[in-house]
């Protein structure tokens, strides 16, 4: 019979090794890999470039965006917007706009936004498509970033760089993951492709898109890897800042992470070829960057039970005790008192792995259905790093 505390052992180093290789090995072997550079453009100015839009009930706010890209960016250009399902307070901000630069067309009912993004593409002209959501500002220059890294004939989907400006006290685990992923992403596009694009903000050669599936939850992974099953590469621009806020809340995070990472489930589901080495060029970068991250929940399951099975299980209980801490503490308390960042991490750490457990769930139930729109903050709220 197997001795527990090796057995334990055994746990542990697994765990430990996912969660090793997931978050620090595989990191720091692409901080090593050699920038590749994309050929340079012949020319670099596309004749037209359209700016969509697809959003569901964003009021006013749509109509903020619409202008301050107009104000922003210096490129011919038009803006479609598709309001998914009927929203009156958004459709009369676009019309009083009255610029013959914006098509609007407002959906009868909600289809999803893979669905609506379809239908502002097809009113689309430009050779050069734009994403954007109505939520981030668009800093001034972003989008001839965009255009100026798309001009390389081995380029075919830029994505922009969003940004979390740090406020005093708000420095929390989201803001510092999100910073690792925006390195991590420009690293991989600088040795081939990036694994995604920030849906906030990325560019597309219009020969390249192809109509989304509806109920797709991701189009800022699943465009970026038919680009790559084209032939092209992921870039990445770092110069074309979308800027973010926070929303401050655990509740809100998690259930943004738990779209995105049921998206991921659902991308394995629907694009199954993306786990053949022989087929996706990036295999081993979506394995260690997306799927690897889906099975931490399990690394963790791990390293407890190791733990456990090595020290017993009143260890256990203390730190189970320990981890419900962080949820007991009010938020308030937690930014004034002692040690209180780390708190905070551990919070913002066990919300984050709650995410990943609920996505897991969806994914074995095969639900897909979990889109969400996070609360956004007016633009005033949004200052530039």
């Amino acid at each position: 019979m197997t001795d527990p505390v090796t057995t334990g052992c055994v746990l542990l180093g697994i765990g430990a090794a996912h969660l090793g290789y997931t978050y620090f090995g595989y990191p720091w072997i692409v901080s090593l890999l050699p920038t590749r550079r994309a050929r340079r453009a012949v020319d670099r100015t596309p004749e037209r470039v359209s700016i969509v839009i697809a959003a569901r009930d964003p009021g006013t706010a749509v109509a903020e965006k619409v202008s301050e890209l107009l104000l922003s960016k210096t490129v011919a250009c038009e803006i479609v917007v598709v309001l998914d399902g009927r929203d009156p307070a958004a459709a009369a901000a676009l019309a009083e706009l009255a610029d013959d630069r914006i098509k609007v067309r407002v959906l009868e009912r909600a289809v999803g936004k893979a669905v609506a993004l379809n239908v502002a593409v097809a009113m689309t002209e430009g050779d050069v498509l734009v994403f954007t959501d109505v939520r981030q500002r668009i800093a001034r220059g972003a989008i001839e970033s965009l255009v100026a890294e798309l001009a390389s004939p081995d380029v075919g989907i830029v994505s922009g760089s969003l940004t979390i400006p740090s406020t005093e006290g708000s420095d929390d685990l989201y803001r510092r993951y999100w910073r690792f992923e925006r390195w991590l992403r420009m690293r991989e596009a600088a040795w081939d492709s990036s694994v995604g694009v920030s849906g906030a903000l990325y560019a597309l050669k219009r020969d390249l898109w192809s109509p989304l599936p509806p109920g797709l939850l991701l189009d800022d992974v699943w465009v970026p890897f038919q680009v790559v099953r084209a032939g092209k590469r992921v870039g990445f621009a770092a110069r074309a800042v979308a800027i973010d806020v926070g929303s401050g809340s655990d509740a809100t995070e998690v259930a943004r992470k738990v779209r995105t990472l049921t998206g991921n489930y659902q991308l394995i589901a629907w694009m199954p070829w993306l786990l053949h080495p022989g087929k996706n060029r990036l295999w081993w970068q979506f394995v260690s960057h997306k799927v690897l991250r889906l099975l931490t929940p399990l690394a963790v399951c791990c390293c407890i039970a190791g733990v456990l099975l090595v020290v017993g299980p009143w260890a256990g209980v203390v730190g189970v005790a320990a981890a419900a801490v962080p949820w007991l503490v009010r938020p308030a308390r937690v930014s004034a008192g002692p040690g209180g960042g780390l708190v905070r991490i551990a919070r913002s750490g066990l919300a984050l792995l709650t995410a990943l457990l609920v996505a897991a769930w969806n994914a074995v139930r095969g639900r897909w259905d979990v889109w969400t729109d996070p609360p956004r903050p007016p633009f005033a709220d949004a200052q530039e790093p």
